[in-house]
């Protein structure tokens, strides 16, 4: 049975429509693609009727307490409006939330909170001695009010073992797009982000390339075809002709038109996904250059040694002997 997560959002009180509607949909997205999230909603107490900043309420949510999750399962935090949490929201009524957090954080579950929801976690005091990041507005006043607490600026997300924050509104999404990258792979994620006409940005300090979703930031159909058979077949030697067959275009038109949204060519974009594939399969011991080179698509391991010192500046053979 293919394994399945809960990812749970908490609804409090001013709670901002967006920091709870843009990572929900991710994650429903990422289901129609294959996925295995189970989504869930809680509040307070079971029946409160549950105001956000916008005016939208919620109403019949059951209480936290009847969340059961476990280790490997997703609870959020959305953000919640800056000025209440400034005016004291947390100052009563919220112990045995902070409570029930600390102990899910000791089951193992994986706590991520968007914007100000960051203050929730600093609240419950698990953010102590761990390095966050939240909105722009609110880095300072966090910093003053928990300076146990390592705060950091220009980061879209910050993931500290179990604990995830997100910048701000939009951050979320990004940060979605990260768990089910790390969950699913950057394939689906693309298929998401796609889907819901947004680009992955990942955090700084981790890698920022991969060709699944790099050259991925327009929205020309046609072109995001290509890429997916590119893609999904890396040791094929389809032609330009069949490739524009496939979207019914000209080979000239399509040439001009992959340039035009994606900064390269189709046979540079295919060397660097195949690239991409070869460094993944070079990781396993046992695969011979040969071997990797027939597996990816290229004529020979002499073809492949060509162009991975063209791109990489150094031979495979050497980039093979690192870890990892």
């Amino acid at each position: 049975m293919e394994k399945r997560y809960q990812v749970a959002f908490a609804v409090l009180p001013n709670v901002h429509l967006i920091d709870l509607a843009g990572p929900v949909q991710v994650f429903y997205e990422a289901n129609e693609f294959g996925a295995g999230f189970d989504i869930r909603y809680a509040g307070m107490s079971a029946g409160d009727n549950i105001p956000s900043r916008q005016g939208l309420a919620f109403e019949a949510l059951p209480s936290y307490r009847y969340l059961s999750l476990g280790e490997e399962d997703y609870l959020f935090l959305c953000g919640i409006e800056f000025s209440a949490i400034r005016g004291g929201q947390f100052e009563q009524g919220y112990e045995d939330f902070f409570r029930w957090l600390r102990e899910q954080f000791q089951a193992g579950v994986r706590i991520c909170s968007v914007c100000s929801g960051a203050f929730v976690l600093a609240e419950s005091r698990l953010l102590n001695g761990r390095t966050c990041t939240t909105h722009w507005k609110c880095l300072d006043y966090m910093r003053e009010r928990y300076p146990f607490v390592k705060v950091v600026d220009d980061q879209l997300f910050v993931r500290d073992g179990n604990l995830y924050t997100s910048a701000g509104m939009t951050s979320g999404i990004d940060l979605a797009l990260y768990i089910v990258e790390e969950l699913y792979g950057p394939v689906l994620t693309a298929k998401v982000s796609r889907e819901m006409v947004v680009y992955l940005r990942r955090p700084g300090g981790q890698s920022q390339g991969s060709m699944y979703l790099d050259f991925r930031t327009h929205i020309h159909p046609a072109i995001h075809q290509v890429q997916d058979l590119i893609l999904q077949n890396p040791g094929e030697r389809s032609s330009l002709a069949d490739l524009a067959a496939c979207v019914h275009l000209s080979e000239r038109h399509l040439t001009r038109l992959f340039r035009l949204h994606t900064g390269i060519s189709i046979q540079e974009y295919r060397t660097r996904v195949r690239l991409e594939r070869a460094e993944t399969l070079m990781r396993h011991p046992g695969h011979t250059l040969d071997f990797v080179a027939g597996e990816c698509g290229f004529a020979d391991a002499r073809q492949l040694r060509r162009l991975w010192k063209d791109h990489y500046g150094t031979a495979p053979s050497t980039w093979k002997g690192r870890p990892g």
